[in-house]
């Protein structure tokens, strides 16, 4: 006996008087779309007397992404993120791993949000690369999922930790500058934020360096933005429009006595250089500069910039590898009570062409 031929919505449409596209949305039920009712009661009707049967569509399954890094970053708007955040990509290509990187702009809500999803998810781990705004919450999901922070040591934190020792960094800077025999530096900075710990200790590594040297730590003069005005710059050269202006306003003052001046990282200090040198001063013959994190463009010759190495490439390798060494360390995350490692690598200081003996 032949098996009855199965009604089609294109059978159902001649029959309505109706294009098949008309029959096929209002038979898949969709919310998005905007039919008469009449015409939606007559396919309907239509259909159940042909005796159509309408086989949902199976819905694919989301992948878990327990193979995929989420890499929490501020921004890519300076070197020094560009870089780390190659450097994590790159070695958890090359160990079977993915990655997925997220913009937060420094903004908590975002931050839980981000955080949310990937417990969600099934990330296989969180990396951050600067300091989390979102503490409270990653104490609360660190027994749930694997995190490593690369950032200053925060005591608040029960996290694996590759350490960058701001403070040290800045006191190495300030004993370069004072063997110079400069006695008055200006500390040019974004927003001191009470949670953005590393340019906070750069400030008290170079305070402590004059300290040690028997001199006034007040004479590192604190010059930074409020956070109106870094709010105001776009994103892309805003660190280097920072650095020309809180060097030029700096300028301004009929009182300005620092002979160098340092930038909170190498961006700003770039702006700080081309901005004296417009307005005709001579780096390092009236002015030193120096800078944090070494990016590749300190180096160039006609910029050859004093700065702080703080290995950026081998802290992205050592981040995966320490979230890998997490995965294999628990086997159930709810009831882990390991050892939280602490990796730390030695900054090192740079000294180039934008620095030299105190002029005055």
């Amino acid at each position: 006996m032949a098996r009855k031929a199965k009604v089609t919505t294109r059978q159902i449409a001649a029959a309505c008087g109706i294009s098949q596209s008309t029959v096929s949305l209002i038979l898949s039920g969709r919310e998005d779309t905007r039919f008469k009712q009449e015409t939606i009661d007559k396919v309907i009707k239509t259909a159940s007397d042909m005796g159509y049967v309408y086989k949902k569509r199976e819905k694919k399954a989301v992948s878990s992404l327990k193979k995929t890094v989420l890499i929490m970053c501020p921004s890519l708007s300076t070197e020094y993120y560009t870089t780390l955040v190659r450097s994590i990509t790159k070695s958890a290509f090359t160990r079977g791993l993915y990655t997925m990187t997220t913009y937060t702009m420094r903004d908590r809500k975002t931050e839980e949000t981000f955080l949310k999803t990937a417990l969600d998810s099934g990330f296989y781990g969180v990396i951050y690369t600067y300091a989390p705004q979102a503490v409270d919450m990653i104490n609360q999901l660190r027994k749930k999922m694997h995190f490593v922070l690369i950032n200053d040591f925060n005591e608040s934190l029960r996290v694996p930790l590759i350490e960058l020792d701001s403070k040290k960094s800045g006191r190495m800077i300030g004993e370069h500058l004072i063997s110079l025999g400069h006695r008055h530096i200006a500390y040019m900075t974004t927003p001191l934020d009470p949670l953005e710990l590393p340019r906070r200790r750069r400030l008290e590594g170079l305070k402590e360096a004059f300290t040690r040297a028997h001199l006034d730590p007040d004479q590192v003069e604190v010059v930074s933005l409020s956070q109106q005005q870094w709010d105001h710059y776009l994103m892309g050269n805003r660190y280097y429009d920072a650095g020309v202006q809180l060097v030029t306003s700096y300028m301004k003052k009929p009182d300005h006595p620092a002979t160098a001046f340092v930038g909170t990282n190498d961006q700003i200090s770039f702006g700080i250089m081309d901005a004296l040198q417009k307005m005709g001063w001579s780096i390092p013959g009236d002015y030193s500069v120096c800078g944090f994190d070494n990016t590749l463009a300190a180096s160039f010759e006609r910029i050859s910039l004093t700065s702080i190495d703080h290995s950026i490439e081998d802290k992205g390798n050592a981040a995966i590898r320490m979230l890998m060494n997490s995965h294999a360390s628990t086997g159930d995350k709810e009831d882990r009570k390991a050892a939280l490692l602490r990796l730390e690598y030695e900054p090192e200081l740079m000294v180039r062409h934008s620095t030299g003996p105190c002029s005055t």
